[in-house]
């Protein structure tokens, strides 16, 4: 008798079945893996815009104790404005240029009274920068 050793078309079937399905689950993980970390490398470009926007803000925020508040402006009683440019897609502080590559940007004012009695004026920012990067922050306006 001859040794049959080998594998049969039957197994060769399922063993080309299973790599198949296997290297096509990996293809799918490693496409949104590599989806992902664009995301996260654009994300890094704006968060400078932010942070530069975030810098003079809590700035303002700490010397003044009042605001008034429109969606996309606010003017502090010191008399600093920042104010939302939609077309130039821009934040303005004062007439100048703090950011570019805004998309959006919401101003809301609201109060809380803390448990000793003391109001706080809130302001909360909503900003979005480029495609993927949006905050919402909420500052607390100088209150003692």
């Amino acid at each position: 008798m001859k040794s049959q050793k080998g594998i049969t078309l039957t197994s060769l079937v399922i063993y080309i079945a299973i790599s198949t399905v296997v290297i096509s689950i990996m293809a799918v993980v490693s496409s949104f893996f590599f989806g992902n970390v664009d995301k996260v490398k654009e994300q890094d470009k704006y968060a400078s815009e932010f942070n530069k926007f975030n810098m003079f803000f809590i700035n303002d925020i700490k010397n003044n104790k009042t605001a008034n508040v429109e969606a996309n402006k606010i003017v502090f009683e010191d008399g600093t404005v920042y104010e939302y440019s939609k077309p130039e897609r821009a934040i303005f502080r004062n007439s100048t240029r703090i950011t570019s590559n805004v998309t959006a940007l919401e101003f809301n004012l609201s109060e809380y009274e803390s448990t000793e009695k003391t109001t706080k004026n809130i302001i909360t920012v909503g900003i979005s920068i480029g495609e993927n990067f949006y905050q919402s922050i909420e500052y607390v306006l100088k209150y003692w």
